[in-house]
């Protein structure tokens, strides 16, 4: 790539892109007037409201009382404690009572009765109504005052220590958190959804500009025409639109400051003034660290859903799911359940929220600040090779780009027996991590292990559900061919050396970083307890190994196929696979896994192969986890110490098995072809 005509290509765009109103008014007007302006309002209103509820006077009424002054009275004298007004109303008779709540002439009743020789209160109101509901609560905290005093009364009276006997013991608590510790907690959970969200709208019509606003103006072929490289239009393209990002996010990151400083200075935040600002300065710079990679990827994925839009407004629509699911994993910080582990680090806008949730509040773990910021760096790479392959496709830059994307025609004039696009293919596996991410914590938590089963179901349903829709070749895409017994032996056997090899391979990644385990066997081990082996086996074993294996030796390879070069699919779907699983440690072990088993569908054209292989994978791991010491008494060497003989003997293993699989693969075709003949 030629560095200045990159450099010329990204001063262009960025003059294009301020010269645009609404950039300029999402980028500057927004961070720096809108949102103080909403905080400022909130804490007003918020407090006027707070004012306003104890200023007022509520009307209440008294119903069926025998010393109805007497409660009156109680009423006068506790009523200032808590800087309440009342006005008394006394019905005519019952009939009025509803009539009047109804009507707003009383905001709340007060009904005397007598149960078990004790009065008993009942306190009518309407939760609909705002000041009814307020008067409600204003009645039970002078009922709740009545209750003490007269319990107090009572225990007097039979020569007993209230104190003693209605508080047996005291407490009190002591916090070691700090002051600035406190703080941050706060800040952590606000700044990472607005970073986020400001980031986000920051990309975002840059985005929309510089692809669909082109195509819109027709300018983009003239840009097409110039002697320049697509790669070198894309990078200049990427690098406007993050310059902008990380502009907003600044702008954002600036008027918060602001706004802190002007609640400081006029003393709303009570005992903040007295903070140690400097004890931030750490967690602001890895926030900004933070700002400049979540911006490039923002930016990447942003572009790439934009390229597909032919217009302003169609690209709105495109951006729309873009956006939701930001939010939503922005919200990531203020969710009390979700911990930050190396499950979470690597989850895209999920790991950024919760990063700086966790440095806003001191803990600092330097190995998951380097696994947030190299996987977003990593995301953005894979999202401009993507970005690439998009912009080096003329029926997605010039033609109706929406044909990849067949959910948007109509199924009657739908042809059969088609391949799906890759835009089918995007929506598919869009829909499927949304599941995972935001479904299966909640299933899992709810059914247990049958949680697992139903997310399975859905993962199958989703995929079978938009291959019949779109009426795909289901026999192709899904490679449904018998296989060959041969080809069976094969995948086992290549499969079984492939799990000596992730044995010693994980083996020595946990030895040297063991947290990357620990999350994974505790939430295996808490799943299992009590549950009777059919059903693990259902839910662990046999059911991810056919509805995984439909969507990703299935339809994700049979789309990818068709579409680019055997090795190019293969590879890919492996990875894919290997990070649906939203663990590094499963990442880094899964992939061969999932390429090996990709290959056999690949070559044999029968998913069955990877059905089985897949199976004999997860139900073996599921017996070492849960007979650990009785299988390791007989087989030592698939766990415990991990020694030089040890290692030596799933090398070795490994090696020697995959070899004979591979071997057993091509004789068996070899011998089928020669029958053939």
């Amino acid at each position: 790539m030629r560095k200045k005509i990159i450099f010329s290509l990204y001063k262009k765009e960025m003059l294009d892109i301020l010269r645009d109103k609404k950039t300029i008014l999402m980028m500057i007007v927004i961070p720096l007037i809108l949102y103080p302006l909403i905080l400022a309002g909130s804490m007003f209103l918020a407090s006027s409201m707070l004012k306003a509820s104890t200023s007022k006077s509520y009307t209440i009424g008294f119903e069926n009382f025998a010393d109805e002054q007497a409660m009156v009275d109680n009423f006068n004298r506790l009523k200032k404690d808590h800087n309440y007004t009342f006005v008394y109303y006394r019905p005519k008779n019952e009939k009025e009572n509803e009539k009047n709540l109804r009507k707003g002439l009383v905001d709340a009743y007060l009904v005397e009765s007598v149960s078990e020789n004790r009065p008993y209160y009942e306190i009518v109101y309407m939760a609909s109504e705002t000041d009814s509901q307020t008067a409600a609560g204003m009645i039970k905290d002078i009922l709740t005052d009545i209750q003490k005093e007269t319990t107090r009364e009572e225990l007097t009276s039979l020569g007993l220590d209230p104190d003693a006997v209605l508080r047996p013991i005291d407490y009190t608590y002591r916090d070691f958190s700090s002051k600035e510790e406190n703080a941050g907690y706060v800040v952590g959970m606000i700044v990472p959804f607005l970073l986020i969200t400001s980031i986000l709208m920051g990309a975002l019509y840059p985005a929309i500009d510089v692809t669909a606003g082109e195509k819109e103006r027709g300018t983009l072929e003239t840009l097409l025409t110039l002697p320049v490289k697509n790669l070198e239009l894309i990078v200049a393209k990427f690098l406007a639109t993050s310059t902008v990002a990380v502009g907003a996010a600044l702008l954002n990151i600036l008027s918060m400051v602001l706004m802190g400083a002007y609640m400081l200075s006029v003393g709303t935040m009570g005992s903040a003034t007295s903070l140690d600002l400097a004890s931030f300065i750490p967690a602001t710079i890895v926030t900004l660290l933070c700002v400049l990679a979540f911006a490039m990827f923002a930016s990447a994925v942003c572009l790439s859903a934009c390229i597909f839009a032919r217009s302003f407004k169609e690209a709105q629509n495109f951006t729309t799911p873009v956006m939701l699911v930001f939010m939503v994993g922005g919200m990531a910080g203020m969710l009390p359940q979700l911990s930050f582990n190396s499950v979470t680090a690597v989850i895209p806008v999920v790991n950024i929220a919760m990063l700086i949730t966790e440095i806003f509040k001191f803990h600092f773990e330097f190995s998951q600040i380097a696994v947030v910021l190299l996987s977003n760096l990593a995301y953005t790479a894979v999202a401009v090779v993507i970005m690439g392959k998009l912009f080096s496709s003329e029926n997605i830059l010039f033609g109706d780009a929406t044909v990849s994307l067949r959910l948007l025609e109509s199924r009657s004039h739908m042809k059969s027996k088609q391949i799906p696009g890759i835009g089918d293919l995007v929506l598919v596996f869009a829909v499927l991590t949304i599941i995972v991410l935001f479904g299966s914590g909640l299933l899992v938590m709810s059914f247990g292990l049958w949680g697992v089963v139903i997310e399975q179901l859905l993962l199958f349903a989703v995929t079978a559900f938009y291959a019949w829709y779109i009426k795909t070749d289901a026999r192709v895409v899904f490679h449904l061919h018998k296989p060959r017994p041969a080809a069976i032996l094969a995948g086992v056997l290549c499969w079984a050396g492939t799990y000596l090899l992730i044995q010693l391979f994980g083996t020595l990644l946990v030895n040297y970083f063991p947290g990357l385990s620990q999350e994974n066997t505790e939430a295996l081990a808490g799943l299992w307890e009590d549950s009777p082996l059919w059903l693990m086996i259902l839910s662990s074993a046999f059911m991810p190994a056919i509805c995984e294996e439909v969507a990703f030796r299935g339809f994700m390879l049979g789309s990818l196929e068709f579409k680019y070069k055997p090795a190019v699919a293969v590879i890919f779907t492996g990875l894919f696979f290997a990070a649906f699983h939203m663990s590094l440690l499963q990442f880094l072990t899964i992939a061969p896994l999932g390429i090996l088993m990709s290959y056999f569908v690949m070559k044999e054209r029968s998913i069955f192969i990877s059905i089985i292989m897949h199976f004999l994978n997860n139900f073996t791991s599921l017996l070492l986890q849960e007979y650990e010491e009785q299988l390791t008494e007989k087989i030592p060497f698939l766990g415990g110490e991990l020694d030089l003989l040890t290692g030596l003997i799933l090398l070795s293993g490994g090696i020697i098995l995959i070899i004979a699989g591979f071997f057993t693969l091509h004789a068996g075709r070899k011998a089928a072809d020669a029958m053939r003949r």
